[in-house]
């Protein structure tokens, strides 16, 4: 079986009646690359009639360095009797494109190549596609991980270095930067972060957001002045960027894209990203990159109020602190006026507040509840300070109406401190300090839970404290009744949970008691 050619009537309608069908250029040649039919699309490439195609040769239509190239493509083809399948740039109707070539042996009944035919593609938007796709593959990759930078940063300056280098991580980006303002007045931008290939480009920026300088006329300054997204395409063919010229030729920056950066209130600068080629950036990336400028601002607006609320803080808690010890001093200066009455009770309420608290953290209680209890003990006998000097020195028992007024002391404070807001019950703990467990304390007869559990604890405290001491009518006791007698009242008139807490105490050595009986306490 023979090749059909142009000279056979029939051939040549067979030939012309299956390619007329065929979407694709196609051509059909001799095996010396001499045309011998093709279809209409292809012809219309040429401006030619199918007819004046016929018997021609690529170096009538072609360049000869191309027809060259062309002819020798064909002669593998038909030497090797494989198929070759090339993409190369190409023209069509006048417009540059790119071209799929895939050029096939035709072989006759003995198995000779005796031609071959050739179906040309235009692929130029099945590239465009694949290309656009790639690079919003790329925003939307970037974007994914700027979103992980935002969580892991700990602070502004390392959040916006870790947005740039998030986004130049697979290097598809050249730059990545971030401007922020330096001087408002001049309307000048400074580079806070960046990261890329061209770092060095953003290490010698100079930019500002001034129409009426040419480094405000860019494309960062200008998205500032419209508070919108810029994107600019062949940087170096653009009469705006003339001030950066020199630069972007130098790293090969062809694109860019800047947002402006705002913060609540606050305008912060731009987001600028960078990329060498000149189509990078389509509608799909900019509205990527428009989403990724808005986690940054809400991770930027979040640290700064994050950081503003930790100041707060921090100044209360420092302001806390002052007042705090303003409070304890002045505490201390009534408890030294008191004592100063009674030279017998000196340093006892101190004492007293201190194993207040020892018995206080033996139990678990936060610092800060022991922190008020300490308070509490420091004044626990201020309203003796109503009592006669003569009394609290008395060297014999008191008399039953001595007795009494002295019983008054709790009431006393209470109705001095009672006023004072104190971040802790004060007044309440010093007025019950001397209330028991079954009801037969005083001043108002509380029992069980009704007594707060600070007062229970400045109780146990007092009770062990004074018993230490030397009074004017008797010598300090020993450990073993101390231990002996808090255990009699354990649970009657003393509270279990604290007795027991005061006992280990004791008996670690923490706190050396002396014991008094339960008459002398007062």
């Amino acid at each position: 079986m023979s090749l059909p050619t142009a000279h056979s009537p029939l051939g040549a309608c067979t030939l012309q009646a299956l390619i007329r069908q065929l979407p694709d250029r196609v051509v059909v040649k001799d095996r010396n690359s001499t045309f011998i039919a093709c279809n209409q699309r292809f012809a219309d490439d040429l401006g030619l009639s199918v007819d004046a195609i016929s018997g021609k040769s690529d170096f009538d239509f072609f360049p000869p360095q191309l027809a060259a190239r062309y002819q020798a493509d064909d002669h593998q083809v038909i030497s090797t009797g494989q198929g070759i399948t090339l993409q190369e740039p190409g023209m069509f109707a006048g417009s540059p494109g790119w071209l799929e070539t895939s050029k096939s042996p035709i072989f006759d009944a003995t198995g000779q190549c005796i031609g071959l035919t050739v179906i040309i593609r235009d692929i130029s938007q099945q590239l465009r596609d694949i290309d656009e796709m790639r690079r919003q593959s790329w925003a939307v990759q970037a974007n994914s991980r700027t979103n992980q930078a935002l969580v892991q940063a700990q602070d502004e300056g390392e959040l916006l270095q870790a947005v740039c280098e998030a986004i130049v991580a697979d290097q598809r980006y050249q730059l990545a930067l971030i401007c922020g303002i330096s001087n408002v007045q001049q309307k000048q931008l400074q580079v806070l972060a960046c990261a890329g290939s061209a770092r060095g480009y953003a290490e010698q920026l100079q930019v500002s957001w001034d129409e009426n300088q040419p480094s405000g006329r860019g494309p960062i300054g200008h998205c500032i002045r419209l508070g919108s997204t810029v994107s600019l395409g062949e940087l170096q063919q653009q009469p705006q960027f003339q001030p950066w010229q020199a630069a972007v030729r130098q790293f090969g920056l062809q694109a860019i894209v800047a947002i402006p950066l705002v913060a609540g209130p606050d305008l912060i600068g731009a987001l600028a990203v960078y990329a060498g080629e000149a189509q990078s950036f389509g509608p799909v990336e900019v509205q990527v990159f428009e989403e990724l400028t808005r986690n940054v601002q809400f991770g930027i607006q979040s640290r700064r109020t994050q950081v503003a609320y930790q100041q707060s803080l921090q100044e209360q808690a420092s302001q806390a602190q002052v007042l705090e010890k303003a409070l304890e001093n002045a505490l201390a200066a009534i408890a030294s006026v008191l004592e100063q009455r009674d030279p017998y009770t000196a340093g006892h309420q101190k004492h007293v507040a201190e194993l207040a608290v020892l018995i206080g953290q033996e139990m678990g209680l936060p610092a800060e509840q022991l922190r008020g209890l300490y308070l509490s003990g420091v004044v626990h006998d201020l309203g003796k300070i109503e009592v006669p000097a003569e009394i609290l020195s008395k060297p014999s028992r008191l008399h039953p109406v001595e007795f009494a007024l002295v019983k008054r002391h709790p009431d006393v404070a209470y109705n001095i401190l009672k006023n004072i807001d104190f971040p802790w019950p004060i007044a309440d703990i010093i007025r019950q300090h001397h209330e028991f467990m079954d009801g037969s304390g005083y001043p108002l007869g509380l029992c069980g839970d009704a007594i707060l559990p600070a007062a229970r604890i400045l109780t146990v405290a007092d009770i062990v404290e004074s018993m230490s001491s030397d009074r004017p009518y008797r010598a300090a006791l020993g450990i073993e009744q101390a231990i002996a007698q808090i255990r009699l009242m354990r649970g009657v008139q003393l509270d279990p949970l604290v007795v027991d807490a005061c006992i280990r105490v004791l008996e670690r050595g923490a706190f050396t008691p002396h014991l008094l009986s339960l008459e002398d306490n007062i």
